[in-house]
């Protein structure tokens, strides 16, 4: 690292704390501006911070691995969310936008009211706040000991202590304001670095067209590196793959079994936040096109060319930070250093104070110490965020792999997707539902990490099958929530689908689910068409690529004018 290299991450680090301390002010006046900046955002600015707090200094290392270990395809692991993504803008966000809580947690209550909810809100908080948080910053705070290990050789605590220093100096101080306001710079930033990461990284493999040609020449050891779908049929005759077995369970099951189904809490906060619900509904429009078809390609690109540049690596992750140090020049080295930093920074305030909120506004609030004065909860926020980064420094530490944290998560929360889904479309779910498919999913999930030895995407299958069984079992061995609840959530929030008794009750209408389904189909084609397109485009398929942006385009004026034509109606 040079010197200037240094002067442009110090740069930075003072001119995004600065800039998320200047909104402490606005941000102690209560927790709904420490959490929700009151409700005002435009959605540029949150769909723009959905996308920075997404993606992670690890992101890349984890993309690399996955292109390096099997091929471009393997993406689908997280691409197969955009289903779920483009689920949550046309079916969902407009709903949690009028349900006005202040966290996805506390509508477990508002939906199911009675003991059970009670008790399933205080768990929820606690259970996603400490555990599961505490292990998704884990593994980004170790993907930053790993690129700093590279770029400075700082051991593993000291890159903990620094960076965690770093992002809890203004995300304690500044709430949510600071989060987003810095998410802006921030992904700006990550972009401008992962692209020019990319760039210098083929132009050292000799061209895009030098890097398709080297592997290409090696069959045997990079069969399908280069296939966005991978290749379902084998040498033998055998169909169904391994690969392909993978491909099918991420795009069909994988996505609405997932923890995240709908929307997850960190988007759902932004959805929360915005000024109403068609800035909700353009935030995560944008935020969809944003996450999966702008920022996927500088990673992909990069780990291709890192392949011919480095084709024998003990660790495939460190592959990313490996030529960040060997092939960038002086000050661009910087530049790239502090996008990472920026990328680390962006999740990690927005995981502290995502987490935060569920520990004070749905446990501590409303179990510990209600009838409190806003001053007290700002200060028991700030407390919680200096807990929880600890509980993350702990969790970095005793974490290996980036790759197969990310995975274990995921598999964790499989099987309590389906029920975070119907509960918006269908009275007869209950809060005993949650709770079973909660403990289901948690107990097969660490039975089946710590006693077998079975393929990820068969693990998938199980924990959702097995949690699917047990939660409508308990389901229909349980009372339905009361009338009176039912009723009173229908009139605040109006879903469509499987509540005509209660809909007849309160006499007011909800939008056709056809509607928005049909919208959700066009949406999830147009991104995958737009990914297709930009990755052929790479791959110097250019008749591919024009099919594909075609479909993609044509899905997107339809949509368009179909959403335009509702708007009137309404």
């Amino acid at each position: 690292m040079a010197a200037v290299d240094w002067w442009v991450i110090v740069f930075y680090l003072t001119a995004i704390i600065i800039a998320g301390l200047y909104f402490t002010r606005r941000a102690n006046k209560g927790l709904n501006e420490y959490f929700l900046t009151n409700r005002s955002l435009p959605w540029w600015i949150a769909g723009t911070s959905m996308v920075a707090t997404s993606f992670s200094c690890d992101t890349p290392l984890y993309v690399t691995k996955l292109v390096r270990t099997g091929g471009i395809y393997l993406n689908w692991q997280w691409w197969s969310f955009l289903i779920g993504g483009m689920l949550s803008a046309f079916l969902l966000a407009k709903l949690w936008r009028r349900a006005e809580v202040l966290t996805d947690v506390e509508l477990t209550e508002l939906r199911y009211g009675g003991l059970g909810a009670k008790i399933l809100r205080g768990f929820r908080a606690v259970y996603f706040a400490v555990p599961i948080n505490g292990i998704a910053m884990g593994w980004v705070l170790l993907a930053m000991a790993k690129i700093a290990a590279a770029m400075f050789g700082w051991d593993k605590w000291f890159s903990i202590l620094v960076f965690s220093f770093a992002a809890l100096s203004y995300s304690m101080m500044a709430g949510f304001w600071g989060v987003v306001v810095t998410d802006l710079a921030q992904f700006i930033l990550a972009m401008i670095g992962a692209s020019a990461l990319a760039f210098f990284a083929v132009d050292a493999a000799g061209g895009m067209q030098a890097v398709l040609d080297f592997i290409a020449s090696q069959p045997e050891r990079y069969p399908d590196t280069i296939r966005i779908v991978p290749t379902f049929k084998s040498e033998t005759g055998r169909w169904l793959t391994p690969a392909a077995i993978g491909f099918l369970t991420y795009n069909l099951v994988q996505w609405w079994a997932n923890i995240n189904s709908d929307g997850g809490g960190k988007v759902i906060q932004r959805i929360n936040a915005c000024k109403n619900e068609n800035h909700a509904l353009g935030a995560v429009l944008w935020y969809n096109f944003a996450h999966f078809v702008l920022r996927s390609w500088p990673w992909i690109i990069a780990a291709l060319a890192s392949i011919k540049l480095y084709p024998y690596l003990d660790d495939p992750e460190m592959a990313y930070p490996k030529m960040m140090m060997e092939l960038l020049p002086a000050g661009v080295k910087g530049l790239v250093a502090a996008s990472l930093v920026a990328a680390f920074m962006s999740t990690i305030d927005t995981q502290l104070n995502w987490g935060a909120s569920y520990l004070i506004n749905d446990f501590y609030k409303r179990y510990i110490s209600p009838n409190r004065s806003e001053k007290h909860y700002i200060l028991a926020a700030k407390a919680a965020v200096l807990f929880l980064m600890i509980t993350a420094g702990l969790a970095a530490y005793y974490t290996e792999s980036v790759t197969e944290a990310f995975k274990f998560i995921i598999a964790f929360g499989a099987g309590t997707g389906p029920v975070y889904l119907l509960r918006w479309f269908w009275w007869r779910i209950n809060a005993w539902s949650e709770i079973s498919a909660m403990i289901a999913s948690s107990a097969i999930s660490i039975f089946l990490y710590s006693a077998t030895l079975i393929a990820y995407p068969v693990k998938i299958l199980i924990i959702a099958g097995g949690s699917a069984v047990v939660w409508i079992t308990v389901m229909y061995l349980t009372p339905p929530v009361e009338e009176s609840i039912l009723r009173e959530f229908y009139r605040r929030v109006r879903p469509g689908g499987n509540w005509k008794p209660v809909r007849e009750d309160t006499g007011l209408k909800s939008q056709p689910v056809s509607i928005a389904l049909v919208n959700w189909l066009l949406g999830t084609i147009s991104l995958i068409g737009y990914i297709t397109a930009v990755g052929k485009f790479f791959m110097m398929e250019n008749i591919t690529a024009v099919i594909a942006a075609a479909a993609a385009c044509l899905c997107t004026v339809i949509l368009y004018r179909r959403m335009r034509l509702e708007s009137v109606k309404v």
